[in-house]
């Protein structure tokens, strides 16, 4: 027995598990699932029949629905947006809606698909976690501010004290206690590079022109930085990826020694993206090649590398050193599939 596929077509759409609409190209509503009836709140699909797919949307999301409409029509693209949606009984709700298009026969306009899924307790989520996390940037903001005035201070008595006393042995011990506060003072001045790690939402990035913005604003006299990336190349990353490249050429022009030039280049390899960052330095030895990329590694490097890959593993990126000691630094990022793309 032949299996009846419109019957079980019928089934999946009645079945599916967020909100699907079948519309004429004009937006106007042919057929309505059980679970769109659920997310508007409406109790029969007839209420909704006939009238516009605008007729479930806030009215200062109607334009820009409209044209979103139109993209699939026009050009063949369907992305997914959020929208409002506005109930039967005049709450509203955030939605995710994704729109495709289905041609119709010769002659025929063919209809629209709209899928689309409640994701309000979402939003509510995030917008309650950034709210917390905004208050403890200010909290630990205000706290790193009154630890560097008290480190000011004992410096500055250190100081002192190291000029007052003529015991050798104790200004041993008050250039050791300088030295400590010292190191304070710089591990509380980087929390505040990055104290907004994995706050921002991932974005797409266009690597050279970040990478050239961050170039032109580091003080790297004698040192000439090339960019060998396509333009428009761009990788999925979090925001902080600027302190990361920051972070590579201020360690050429400290770490270098001898290291006057850094080539940026990127290739395609068989698992994804590899941006090679190179400088024709000193390099890095065989048995530190792992260690730069352990908390605290170096007398001044401090946390840098560390958190360049934790950050970077964000969005499934890694990084490794590769070069030839003697031969300069490498550092090689590996952007996975799907994280990178030419507009």
């Amino acid at each position: 027995m032949e299996p009846d596929n419109n019957q079980l077509y019928r089934v999946i759409f009645e079945q599916a598990p967020g909100g699907m609409a079948i519309l004429d190209t004009a937006g106007v509503i042919i057929l309505l699932n059980r679970k769109a009836l659920e997310i508007t709140g409406y109790q029969a699909a007839d209420e909704l029949f006939g009238k516009n797919i605008t007729h479930i949307l806030s009215a200062t999301d109607h334009d820009r629905f409209r044209e979103y409409v139109s993209l699939p029509l026009s050009s063949g693209v369907e992305e997914v947006r959020e929208f409002s949606l506005q109930k039967k009984d005049g709450s509203l709700s955030v939605c995710e809606f994704l729109i495709s298009l289905l041609p119709g026969s010769p002659g025929s306009p063919g209809t629209v698909i709209v899928t689309f899924r409640d994701v309000s307790d979402r939003i509510r989520s995030e917008k309650a976690i950034n709210a917390a996390v905004r208050m403890l940037n200010r909290f630990n903001s205000i706290t790193r501010h009154d630890l560097m005035n008290q480190l000011t201070i004992l410096l500055g008595y250190l100081e002192l004290s190291h000029d007052m006393v003529t015991d050798d042995t104790l200004k041993e011990f008050i250039a050791r206690e300088e030295g400590a506060a010292e190191t304070i003072r710089r591990q509380v001045a980087f929390t505040k590079d990055y104290q907004d790690v994995g706050v921002n939402v991932p974005v797409w990035v266009d690597l050279p022109v970040v990478i050239r913005e961050t170039a032109s604003i580091i003080d790297h006299p004698g040192m000439k930085v090339e960019v060998g990336i396509n333009p428009g190349l761009r990788v999925f990353a979090d925001p902080l990826i600027r302190k990361i490249i920051s972070n590579f050429i201020e360690n050429t022009v400290l770490h270098g020694k001898t290291a006057n030039t850094i080539t940026i280049t990127s290739s395609e390899q068989p698992g994804g993206l590899v941006i090679a960052f190179c400088d024709n330095g000193a390099g890095v030895p065989v048995e530190d090649k792992e260690r730069i990329f352990t908390r605290g590694f170096g007398s001044k490097r401090g946390y840098g590398l560390y958190l360049a890959r934790e950050i970077l593993a964000l969005t499934g990126i890694t990084i490794a050193e590769t070069g030839e000691a003697g031969m300069g630094a490498r550092f090689e990022i590996t952007v996975p599939k799907g994280g990178y793309r030419v507009a």
